[in-house]
């Protein structure tokens, strides 16, 4: 089938930072694939994006009139492989960059038994360097059995298999759309295999470092204090989504993972009110938390 197979790539838009988004539409044209869909869910600087690709070469601007949300814009990015005949559609965030080795190592991996899913090991916000990933020496693939270490970004989708479980749960909107879908490939027997010889470069929120657990993790060398040493800025409106999504996935899905039950979303929260910005107000953010958290009944 690997021979055979054809792969395309779709990145969702929404008022992307252009110059990085040029960037990562030349890292996936180099990569073995045929086609790009750039979806864009009613960006601001929408003509300005389509006057950058009008002439490119295999790329396909498609623009919606309304922002409907991340699940609807990955279902459409699979509905068009379909209908153009792809057998994978690699999902992109517009400001994440792909390594250049990317598509030719998955290619290696496509006719591994059962595989829903292929996701690249993932460099965010500076938590861990180029170089220290590769002096991890990891085994080169990983099956993945908690639906959230697999994220949408770089994500190689088979085409078959997200249709044939019902495609994104568009309801979410956005946040935990990934590990809906994680749990929806793991629930229907199907696997979700990470690619351990190449990386994505991934920027999430406006991060800032925290000199306390960054020094923790230099005399610890403690992964924790790696994953805590940089913290992601989201609005308060993302943290609704947070919310209200992670916990109708944990009453969604049997195997939902211990990273979106209730103690450590709790913890997350609380670290969150630690590190934020001091310009914010932990008032509006608790807030917000909490009214997402009750909100889940609207989308159940």
């Amino acid at each position: 089938m690997k021979d055979s197979a054809k792969i395309c790539a779709g990145i969702v838009l929404y008022n992307p930072e252009l110059e990085l988004l040029q960037k990562n539409v030349n890292a996936l044209l180099g990569q073995p694939m045929e086609q790009i869909y750039l979806y864009d869910n009613n960006s601001q600087n929408a003509a300005e994006i389509a006057e950058i690709f009008k002439n490119w070469d295999n790329v396909e601007y498609i623009r919606n009139n309304e922002n409907a949300g991340i699940a609807h814009a990955l279902n459409q990015l699979i509905d068009y492989a379909y209908k153009d005949g792809y057998d994978w559609c690699l999902t992109m965030d517009q400001d994440s960059v792909c390594a250049p080795n990317m598509i030719t190592e998955y290619i290696k991996y496509l006719d591994y038994p059962k595989v829903g899913l292929i996701c690249p090991f993932v460099l965010n916000n500076g938590k861990l360097s180029l170089g220290e990933f590769k002096n991890l020496h990891l085994d080169d693939i990983t099956e993945i059995k908690d639906p959230i270490d697999c994220i949408t970004s770089a994500c190689l989708n088979n085409v078959k298999v997200v249709r044939e479980i019902g495609g994104y749960t568009e309801k979410l909107f956005i946040d935990f759309v990934d590990t809906d879908i994680n749990c929806k490939v793991l629930e229907n027997n199907y696997k979700i295999i990470r690619v351990n010889t190449t990386y994505l470069v991934q920027q999430m929120g406006n991060a800032h470092k925290v000199p306390f657990f960054e020094f923790l993790q230099k005399v610890t060398k403690k992964d924790v204090f790696r994953r805590m040493k940089v913290a992601n800025v989201y609005t308060d409106q993302r943290l609704y989504y947070s919310a209200r999504n992670s916990r109708y996935v944990r009453n969604t899905y049997k195997d939902h993972g211990k990273r979106t039950g209730v103690a450590f979303m709790f913890a997350y929260y609380c670290y969150f009110t630690l590190v934020y910005p001091m310009s914010r107000s932990r008032i509006k953010m608790w807030s917000s938390i909490i009214r997402g958290h009750r909100d889940y009944k609207k989308i159940i």
